[in-house]
């Protein structure tokens, strides 16, 4: 649910080879001067050196010296609290393992220099943080700025485990029924559709009534697992790994596209299940083991939103719009196989992709759809009942021309939203939501 409340910021092209190095002002941890990038922060060189010399070095820790942990810097930069400085670096996503050894910018890799703008657009939180709240997840922190009614909270996710994971299922040549071997890379991909929806739990589905904090991070973890898992069954995109410098453009890629790949996945998953009268007409499939009901559904709003719950659910706007509602009926009428499923997503995801990213991501982009539009092609000339199968193709991206028009309407409500700051929510990888709204 929440994965369309993060804005996404405006897209970078993956086929530029270095990046203009950003404009240092503050030190993030003590605000003065800052120095350059260190263990993935900008900072000054003190802060650096106390990085290292306690958590890289010696790995020591501290007690909070006035013990509610909420000391700051004084005007000069100068930190009494050695517990709430090493605070205030973890914060900030300050890690060892973040050395850098190739620090001219001429020679930096493409990952390391994604990595520092990222973190320089993403990671300056305001200059007084008064409470940081991490919770059982290490991965979701919350940071509390100001005291009394002027209080205001921010919800930061770090997607980096859920990021390592993808790159981990990429790296694995999936096992395929040898009945495959001769088989197009589409029918291939759309048997890799059937195996990530085995998990799904067809009869008696049992219903989420609230969607949080939890159930959202949760719901990316096994999206982002699945849609790894299914495009790994491209034998096309797993080759582009023996391109030149292409392995990080493949996970540039599945970052852009698997929350595209889960929502349609999933419209079309409640359209079948719909059609086999396994969840009603105001259910949506949310997830593998759960659905939801539009008229029972609570947004727990509390951790991503100040806002009263009539304001948050205007900008979210109607769970029908919301949840493809339009798409789904005209999924139930169509009825399509699970090749034709494979290819409408294929085409909205690679299509939008290549759009955003431009450049070299736009070539490979183009070059995977020419070979899927080649293997349908081929597809409906060995089924007869396709024959004719001008106008089916029609309707599925008509489908997909719709899916886009719903999202360009949920745009305009998240750019008003986030014009008056209604969702405070951040994320370590925004880039990973282009198409979330």
């Amino acid at each position: 649910m929440m994965s369309s409340i993060s804005s996404p910021s405006t897209s970078t092209s993956a086929s530029s080879s270095t990046v203009s190095t950003p404009k240092l002002q503050k030190c993030l941890v003590c605000f003065q001067p800052a120095h350059g990038n260190h263990f993935g922060v900008d900072c000054c060189r003190a802060c650096a050196a106390f990085f290292r010399r306690v958590f890289v070095t010696h790995k020591q820790t501290f007690k909070c010296r006035e013990g509610d942990k909420k000391c700051t810097p004084d005007e000069l930069g100068r930190w009494l609290c050695k517990r709430c400085r090493t605070d205030r670096c973890f914060a900030l996503g300050m890690k060892p393992d973040n050395i850098q050894r190739d620090r001219d910018r001429f020679v930096c890799s493409e990952q390391f220099h994604e990595d520092r703008k990222r973190k320089s657009a993403e990671l300056i939180f305001p200059l007084t943080v008064d409470r940081f709240v991490k919770n059982s997840n290490p991965t979701v922190r919350t940071y509390t700025f100001g005291s009394g009614k002027n209080h205001q909270h921010i919800t930061f996710f770090d997607l980096s485990q859920i990021i390592s994971d993808a790159e981990y299922i990429l790296r694995k040549t999936p096992k395929l029924d040898k009945s495959l071997k001769s088989k197009s890379s589409l029918e291939k991909l759309a048997f890799g559709l059937r195996e990530v929806r085995k998990s799904q739990i067809m009869e008696s589905i049992p219903e989420m009534r609230k969607i949080g904090k939890s159930e959202t991070w949760n719901h990316w973890v096994n999206q982002m697992r699945r849609a790894g898992e299914w495009i790994s069954h491209f034998e096309e995109f797993r080759e582009l790994e023996h391109e030149n410098k292409v392995r990080i453009i493949r996970m540039i890629i599945l970052k852009s596209m698997w929350h595209l790949f889960a929502r349609m996945e999933r419209i079309s998953m409640t359209a079948e299940m719909r059609r086999q009268k396994l969840c009603e007409d105001n259910e949506f499939v949310h997830g593998t083991d759960h659905r939801i009901n539009y008229d029972k559904l609570e947004i727990e709003r509390k951790w991503f939103s100040e806002a009263s719950d009539q304001e948050v659910r205007y900008y979210i706007g109607p769970f029908q719009l919301f949840f493809g509602e339009t798409i789904i009926h005209s999924l139930m009428e169509l009825c399509p196989s699970d090749v034709e499923v494979t290819f409408m997503l294929c085409n909205l995801c690679f299509h939008l992709t290549g759009q955003k990213l431009g450049g070299r991501i736009q070539e490979i982009t183009d070059r995977l759809q020419d070979v899927l539009a080649d293997d349908l092609h081929k597809y409906y000339l060995e089924n007869d009942k396709y024959s004719r199968y001008s106008h089916r193709l029609t309707k599925l991206l008509n489908l997909n021309r719709q899916y886009q028009t719903d999202m360009e309407i949920r745009r305009k409500s998240f750019f008003l939203a986030d014009t008056f700051n209604v969702f405070r929510v951040k994320l370590s990888h925004p880039e990973m939501f282009l198409f979330s709204c």
